[in-house]
């Protein structure tokens, strides 16, 4: 998944099939996982209960719930805090404990979640490199005039590069969400560097949202193209 990483000790169950961490940026784990060997004891045997809300969910998405849950447990032990079990607000973003900066996120089978104890806004996200009619039909309502022609301009097909594109702009949105508690649509930020060979692109938002966050703020992020899946890695120091 990283260039650099070191893998992670699986449980007996075949449901993980593969985790590692990196430590490049921030500590970022990451897990694949099998739903078809998802099953509803797992959630007792390690101590991660299916809450109310799920019980009638299908079986993909306590799948997600119980693999992203897991993952948790391994990145924040890394940082002195065992057997955490993850709760969501009413808003349903995700509780973390006090002086943790964190971000979690799910997609095909693959969670990817990224903390730390450092003073930053953290967001990360994790893609399904998406269809080219896709990309086309919804080219508008993800991007202006001048990313798409910055995105036509990489070494990129244009469905990847699109799928980055879109994937920088979630791991925007879940940075600033505990600072601005506000919704953020996709014009509403805009990459203006891109850099594949190193894997690093740079954003600035196209609207003030309070006084620390304006247009005048750029943005730096991580991404890595990992066969099919894009990940991407925010981080900002936190308003002082």
């Amino acid at each position: 998944m990283f260039a650099s990483q070191t893998p992670l000790v699986l449980p007996s169950s075949p449901f993980i099939r593969a985790a590692g961490m990196s430590l490049d940026v921030v500590p970022i784990a990451w897990c694949e996982f099998d739903q078809q060997h998802w099953h509803a004891e797992l959630h007792q045997a390690w101590q991660l209960p299916l809450p109310a809300s799920l019980q009638s969910a299908v079986i993909k998405r306590k799948a997600e719930h119980l693999a992203s849950r897991w993952l948790v447990q391994q990145n924040l032990s890394q940082l002195g805090l065992s057997n955490f079990v993850l709760c969501n607000a009413p808003d349903r973003s995700p509780l973390w404990p006090a002086g943790i900066q964190a971000s979690l996120s799910h997609t095909h089978s693959v969670a990817v979640m990224a903390a730390t104890r450092e003073p930053l806004c953290i967001g990360v996200d994790v893609e399904q490199i998406m269809a080219e009619e896709t990309a086309d039909e919804t080219a508008e309502m993800l991007m202006n005039t001048a990313e798409k022609q910055r995105l036509l301009a990489q070494p990129l097909p244009f469905a990847q590069a699109a799928t980055l594109l879109f994937s920088l702009k979630e791991s925007i949105y879940k940075a600033l969400w505990p600072q601005l508690h506000q919704p953020m649509d996709f014009l509403q930020a805009e990459v203006v560097e891109l850099d594949v060979q190193q894997g690093r692109a740079t954003l600035r938002l196209c609207r003030d949202f309070d006084r620390h966050f304006t247009t005048k703020v750029l943005l730096e992020a991580r991404f890595w193209l990992a066969g099919n899946r894009v990940i991407t890695l925010l981080t900002h120091p936190l308003p002082k």
